[in-house]
């Protein structure tokens, strides 16, 4: 059907300065990079069509226009882009909300990196928000490995973080402590402004008694949490506080603030952020009994066997989160009987989504 302003192809409705502007003759758009070379507002006028045919399960559309141009469209190409703004990229892989006694159930948790496609272990870090990858020979293979998705962060730590006791003044962060002492629930950088990353953790050695590590689902704690306690969950939405890192050794005292749990537009939680270890409230007095009492209820949450996983890392396992969806923590070790060393570090989220995208859109692009 045609209208003044859009063609219905199929039940959908493509409007003609969407499709002017998405042309895809080689004078519009560049066949290696698929970007626009069209500039549409250099039109002079809105795009109207001298004549619109559809056969042979295509669209093509003659312009009015000095000289005239001609657009051509697969039914499939249009197809997909409708289907594209109506699952979004963002939301291209359904999450899955979990607590232990469903985790349990789900035995896909682990995966051997040399026999299972990539899209297996990323689809179930998308799902479950982390997923275990085993088998990594040594870090060169880890980073060869994490580079095939996208470039490490370089932290002030470096880029691979060693993950183990130090004695002195060395040990800025508890887990670095020689004391071994247990690390509760948090995601990593609430200090720093980072936006979303993906955590790993590289298991070199582990045979120190206890250091059991553990996560838990941030999304369905926020979920169940907001269903109890729908009051303490606007606080901890609502109010911004302070997450600090004070480090001696390379002289930075480092400050973020934001709410433990962000919301998206549609008023979903899109990202916690809890690390007790460097939590540090800076509120007018009125408000601090409040948020005490929200922040304490919630902690209580995380700390639940109802909501935390359990494993215990082996030599060349790599555990991979989503830094702003998945805590993580460990139990207590004795330092002094065995040894405990992981490396750490991190990767962009955007790069992960890439992956996921490429494969769900690339037939919008790589067209015969």
């Amino acid at each position: 059907m045609v209208n003044k302003n859009f063609v219905t192809i199929n039940g959908k409705r493509f409007d003609y300065m969407w499709l002017r502007d998405n042309c895809l003759c080689p004078e519009c758009r560049d066949s290696n990079s698929f970007q626009k070379i069209y500039d549409i507002s250099e039109a002079q006028s809105p795009p109207e069509p001298l004549s619109i045919v559809e056969n042979n399960e295509k669209l093509t559309i003659t312009w009015k226009e000095q000289p005239i141009h001609k657009s051509e469209f697969s039914i499939d190409w249009l197809m997909a882009h409708a289907n594209e703004l109506k699952n979004p990229v963002e939301s291209s892989k359904e999450i899955i909300l979990w607590n232990n006694a469903q985790l349990q159930k789900e035995r896909t948790v682990r995966q051997d990196i040399q026999n299972c496609n990539s899209h297996v272990w990323m689809n179930k870090l998308f799902q479950l928000g982390f997923t275990i990858l085993e088998n990594i020979k040594d870090t060169e293979e880890l980073e060869s490995f994490l580079g095939s998705i996208g470039p490490i962060h370089e932290t002030y730590y470096g880029r691979l973080i060693a993950v183990k006791p130090i004695k002195g003044t060395e040990a800025v962060d508890l887990a670095f402590s020689s004391v071994g002492h247990p690390l509760s629930p948090h995601v990593d950088l609430t200090y720093l402004n980072v936006g979303r990353v993906v955590m790993f953790l590289y298991c070199e050695e582990n045979n120190a008694s206890g250091g059991e590590s553990i996560v838990i689902d941030g999304y369905r704690v926020a979920r169940d949490f907001r269903q109890n306690h729908p009051e303490y969950f606007n606080i901890l939405a609502e109010t911004p506080v302070h997450f600090k890192q004070f480090d001696s050794l390379r002289q930075y005292y480092l400050s973020n603030k934001t709410p433990i749990l962000k919301l998206n537009q549609k008023g979903e939680v899109s990202e916690v952020y809890f690390s007790h270890k460097n939590f540090k409230p800076n509120l007018i007095f009125d408000k601090l009994e409040s948020f005490y009492e929200a922040y304490k209820t919630f902690f209580k949450y995380l700390k639940s066997p109802d909501y935390q996983y359990e494993f215990r890392l082996k030599p060349r396992d790599c555990l991979m989160v989503q830094n702003f969806r998945i805590l993580h923590g460990r139990k207590a070790y004795d330092a002094n009987y065995g040894s405990r060393h992981l490396e750490g570090g991190f990767l962009d989220w955007e790069y992960f989504k890439a992956r996921q995208n490429f494969r769900q859109f690339k037939h919008l692009y790589l067209q015969k």
